[in-house]
């Protein structure tokens, strides 16, 4: 198998429409299954900024009274009425349980094979990204620590909120966005993703690529938006079957040429993982 590949986990249905389409859509990163998705990596700071507060007196309480608030963290990541980042989420994991189980229908849909080159191509043209994802520990984070502790130490007789905003801005510094670092805990995941920051006009894309209009879609119980990323239909190299896929290869190969692709230029296998 071609180690160039990163792998897009889906059910059957969401599969069906990326290869008819040849698109994939770049979803509100606030819209994603993981609700730290933007600030897991602050709320592991502020846990252990309090910690480390505690031992020396509860002097920042404040601080913590404004970070404690429902939605707070989340509001200075990235403010509601800011233009969000778009994503597309990708797996270096060819066949992982917990990918069929988080984001492939419990196993019974499919993994999408792309070719990592194209995705590189693609990211270098103006206002698309692509990175690895940084996964951060708590002795990542307690580095820093001291330093911001003291310099809040400096303030304390502020507000809460003056508080926070100067423990934000200096913790975007060190970790400037969620769109790129997650916890530890999500580690195995070892995704790569596809960044757009709307309505951001992306230029000189190769041959096949675009950035569509934002458009509106429903999903369950909300109404979201995307901005669909078409490309071409060699960025496809490998289609993985879950391991509860119904298994029918000639179906699927069928399928892939009333589609539009050259079979013979794409890697059919079955998830070897057996989980059931």
């Amino acid at each position: 198998m071609n180690s160039n590949l990163v792998y897009y986990y889906c059910n059957v249905s969401t599969a069906l429409a990326v290869l008819r389409e040849k698109e994939i859509w770049m979803t509100d990163i606030r819209n994603l299954n993981d609700l730290n998705e933007l600030t897991g990596v602050y709320n592991m700071f502020f846990g252990l900024l309090e910690e480390y507060d505690a031992e020396r007196g509860r002097v920042l309480s404040p601080l913590f009274d404004i970070a404690r608030q429902p939605g707070a963290i989340q509001l200075y990541e990235r403010p509601t009425k800011v233009h969000s980042y778009y994503v597309a989420c990708f797996s270096k994991n060819q066949d992982s349980v917990s990918q069929w189980v988080s984001f492939a229908d419990d196993g019974h849909g499919l993994a999408i094979g792309f070719d990592e080159n194209q995705l590189i191509a693609a990211s270098e043209a103006e206002g698309l990204e692509y990175h690895a994802i940084s996964y951060v520990r708590e002795d990542d984070i307690k580095l820093h620590i001291p330093e911001i502790y003291e310099s809040l130490l400096r303030l304390a007789d502020k507000s809460g909120r003056t508080l926070m905003d100067v423990t934000m801005g200096r913790l975007k510094e060190i970790f400037e966005s969620g769109a790129y670092f997650k916890t530890h805990h999500y580690r195995s995941e070892n995704e790569k993703r596809v960044i757009y920051e709307y309505p951001r006009t992306v230029t000189d894309l190769p041959d096949g690529w675009e950035v569509k209009k934002i458009k509106a879609y429903a999903k369950k119980n909300m109404i979201n938006t995307c901005v669909p990323l078409a490309f071409p239909a060699s960025a496809i190299k490998a289609v993985i079957t879950g391991p509860k896929y119904q298994k029918n290869f000639n179906e699927l190969e069928m399928a892939l040429e009333v589609l539009g692709y050259k079979v013979s230029d794409i890697t059919i296998l079955e998830s070897t993982s057996g989980y059931r």
